[in-house]
């Protein structure tokens, strides 16, 4: 059927686009090619139905593969058309494109989400209908108005965009030059709203030429719309003396997180009634997986103003950042306005085990600076672990017990040794002498933890590795005895495992618990507790 359905569309789509110029043979194409996640920085949404519809017609229809990739090819002779199309899968909400521009002989890559539904099944492929004023500044008394869905502006402009929903109401209203918006953490920056009318200023600092603005919507079901404009952008900036970039070392970090964030959800929350010290992150971070994962790339760079060529070069107005996969063929990929040293590179495109080089450039106006090579990573994988004693609901446990674990399936990197970061907590669940324990080197009792390269742990209770000691955190002191006690229940898990390899120019991260968010930036709550009773001895 499907088949059937992908012939019928083409068809169509010849008919629609093939006469639209006066040569019928031999067309050229215009490409569309699609990424579909779950959620920013999530996993692959397959067998999604995408529906391509010119002059509101369905042309093409197809399904994303295995990797939640989908590419469209559409035969025209005119140099560009204006499409839009719907995506959507039982038990997801809806995501509709409108008004986006493709040009003949060249391709457009978009990576978007299809959202699980927050309330039930949505029955219309128009959630949300979209319109946007723009005006010369926010007094509103010169409209500017748009030609064939394009915009010629020199000054920042200011938007009016009105937003009817058409079965649930309005949950976000996106407004971002340059990219398609969404959480703050992965495409910032963006302007954010809660309710229509959404006005503001569009800032235009960073970019010049032919820009697509995205304004998007999603309702309170979770269904997406975006809609496209273009701003072409005409200004003149000067440059004499262009910065070019200087690095940090490392300037990319790799984060793959066991117990994927969906980047809408509220925050985690920790229920374990206890304050772990906090522990200055001095890396200057600012912060394709599998299901339930997130994995991106964090890359930063030197501010044009802390840079040692502050004084000799002038202050740009953007940076550009651009990626590879070969370490040759690099492409653009964000604009980041001046007053930004950092981006979070969020595609689905990114894989565990797969190599990725970033650069960054200055940007002024028209013009680009010698692009800077920051490095490269490879992302890790992910990893599990397997506990071994005290087992969970073991009984008559010394009290002096065991505690052990080992990594299951350790992940591995070209880059260098994996070193894993371990914690361990103890918690005595006795209801009127309530303690928790972890351990701490010498000195003040702290919070502390430990590396290695081992990818199993195995020590006495009162033998902690690396000379550390318990620290009884209820009372802020040292623990005070050589054993447990006898006869008591206690619950033990380790809130830090991480694996860490590093190099000269990068780090990658797989976490699979940080619930202080000691090097994950939000943090990753623990999975497993163990429960145990000690005996007489």
């Amino acid at each position: 059927m499907k088949k059937k359905l992908l012939f019928v569309g083409l068809l169509s789509g010849l008919l629609l686009l093939l006469f639209s110029g006066c040569v019928v043979f031999f067309p050229s194409f215009a490409t569309l090619e699609l990424y579909v996640t779950d959620y920013n920085s999530g996993y692959y949404v397959s067998n999604a139905t995408v529906k391509l519809l010119y002059n509101d017609t369905e042309v093409l229809e197809g399904v994303t593969d295995d990797n939640g990739h989908i590419v469209f090819k559409l035969p025209t002779n005119r140099e560009e058309i204006f499409v839009k199309f719907v995506i959507a899968k039982e038990g997801f909400a809806v995501t509709r494109f409108n008004n986006l521009m493709l040009r003949k002989d060249e391709k457009v890559l978009i990576e978007t989400q299809l959202r699980k539904p927050s309330v039930g099944e949505t029955q219309t492929e128009e959630p949300a209908e979209i319109n946007v004023e723009f005006y010369n500044d926010s007094s509103k008394t010169i409209e500017l108005a748009l030609n064939n869905n394009i915009l010629n502006v020199s000054n920042d402009p200011y938007y009016v965009v009105n937003v009817n929903t058409n079965e649930y109401d309005v949950k976000y209203i996106y407004v971002k030059l340059g990219g398609i918006p969404g959480s703050s953490f992965l495409t910032s920056p963006r302007s954010i709203y809660y309710e229509s009318p959404a006005e503001g200023t569009l800032s235009l600092a960073g970019f010049s030429g032919l820009t697509p603005l995205y304004i998007a919507t999603f309702d309170q079901n979770e269904n997406l719309v975006v809609n496209v404009y273009y701003l072409n952008i005409e200004k003149e900036i000067s440059v004499e003396n262009p910065y070019v970039v200087e690095k940090n070392d490392p300037s990319i970090f790799a984060y793959t997180r066991r117990s994927g964030l969906a980047f809408y959800n509220n925050p985690v929350i920790i229920n374990k009634e206890k304050t772990i010290p906090q522990i200055k992150n001095l890396r200057k971070i600012n912060a394709a997986p599998v299901k339930d994962t997130n994995l991106w790339v964090e890359i930063n760079w030197i501010l044009w103003q802390d840079s040692s060529a502050s004084l000799t070069t002038d202050q740009p107005e953007a940076y550009v950042v651009y990626r590879s996969f070969d370490g040759v063929n690099f492409e653009e990929i964000a604009t980041i306005p001046e007053g930004y040293s950092y981006y979070r590179d969020k595609s689905p495109q990114l894989e565990a085990g797969k190599k990725v080089w970033y650069k960054v450039a200055a940007k002024y106006g028209d013009y680009v600076s010698t692009p800077t090579l920051l490095g490269s990573v490879v992302p890790l994988g992910i990893f599990d672990i397997k506990y071994l004693s005290p087992t969970d609901g073991a009984t008559d446990v010394s009290t002096n017990p065991t505690f052990a674990w080992e990594i299951v399936d350790p992940v591995n990197s070209p880059e260098g040794t994996v070193v894993y970061y371990y914690d361990i907590w103890l918690y005595d669940l006795t209801l009127n002498d309530y303690g928790y324990y972890s351990l701490s080197a010498n000195g003040y009792p702290y919070y502390n933890f430990f590396a290695t390269s081992s990818t199993s742990v195995t020590f006495d209770f009162a033998n902690p590795p690396y000379g550390l000691w318990w620290v009884d955190f209820g009372v802020g002191d040292w623990y005070q005895y050589g054993t447990l006690q006898k006869n008591k229940t206690y619950e033990w898990g380790n809130e830090l495992v991480v694996a860490i390899v590093s190099d000269d120019d990068s780090e990658a991260y797989s976490i699979y618990a940080d619930q202080a968010g000691i090097i994950d930036p939000i943090g990753v709550e623990a999975e497993i507790y163990n429960t145990f009773t000690t005996g007489d001895n």
